[in-house]
């Protein structure tokens, strides 16, 4: 049976389930192996933190291709029939090329909900409806929708425990994600903003458009946070983050700083993936700690 999915850079018709699939990010490539798939596989890339010990072994199975984004022309020689990515930056002309030009090819494409801007505007905050939606999609596609819909049972009932009593009690909060100089943080509308409101916590920089912001140090000495979650990657440790604040003359007299109050979350925790639920889970458990 034919089926058509529909991408940022327009749609694919499918004849058959995808036998020879590729994921382009660790987000992507998680809910591949949650919904089981990964002897579809024949390719993942571009890691940002450890694969949860649940799914290790299946990806222990899969060929990397790349640390970062694979060349083009390795992804072609893997004859790949679906490219699956977790960011629209994999399809940039920087990295593998239009969406449009892989369909040209024969290759299905389709890249996570809530990463394609066209839509989503960038004032509008993100619920996790994208996360159904992905493994929706994605299940139908591979003609495993019943294994989709008991993800998404099993998710919403693990947020609505988690979120009962709101852990956070409206306290303020900074998200590092990375950047010394000027720190990278969160904006009003992406998956680590739906994540402090799940629980509860009110985000110094919820007013920045976008899912993420780049902000001042200035701005946020001046809101002087309650408590701080240093998100946790390959590529911009939780370590390296509190490191920095600590050893600074003006940022070590933060008070969450001074009263040590850091909630620690891996990068994949915070988007709106497999493992968002983990995070919101995670948060609350470390909310509670700390109280």
């Amino acid at each position: 049976m034919a089926n058509t999915l529909e991408s940022c850079g327009g749609s694919f018709t499918f004849d058959a389930a995808p036998e020879r699939a590729i994921t382009l990010n660790q987000q992507a490539t998680e809910v591949m192996l949650a919904l089981g798939l990964e002897e579809r596989m024949v390719g993942t890339a571009y890691m940002d933190d450890e694969i949860p010990e649940q799914w290790r072994d299946a990806y222990d199975q899969i060929p990397v291709l790349a640390e970062r984004y694979p060349a083009a022309e390795v992804v072609l020689s893997a004859d790949p029939d679906f490219l699956f990515a977790g960011f629209a930056s994999a399809f940039s002309p920087d990295n593998l090329g239009s969406e449009s030009d892989w369909h040209d090819l024969g290759v299905g494409t389709y890249i996570v909900d809530a990463s394609c801007s066209d839509w989503h505007a960038a004032d509008e905050p993100k619920t996790t409806a994208s996360i159904y939606n992905d493994l929706r999609e994605v299940g139908r596609v591979f003609e495993v929708s019943d294994r989709a819909e008991s993800l998404i049972e099993d998710i919403e009932q693990r947020l609505a425990a988690a979120t009962e009593g709101q852990p956070g009690n409206n306290r303020s909060v900074f998200v590092y994600d990375s950047n010394l100089d000027s720190p990278f943080s969160v904006g009003c509308c992406g998956g680590p903003a739906l994540l402090m409101n799940l629980v509860g916590l009110e985000s110094i920089s919820a007013g920045e458009e976008g899912n993420w912001a780049t902000l001042s140090w200035e701005f946020v000495v001046e809101n002087d946070p309650e408590l701080i979650v240093l998100i946790e990657a390959d590529w911009s440790t939780a370590d390296e983050k509190r490191r920095h604040m600590e050893s600074d003359p003006v940022l070590s007299e933060l008070t969450a700083v001074q009263e040590g109050n850091y909630l620690v979350i891996p990068f994949s925790e915070t988007l709106l993936g497999m493992r968002f639920v983990d995070g919101v889970e995670r948060l609350a458990a470390e909310l509670e700690a700390l109280d």
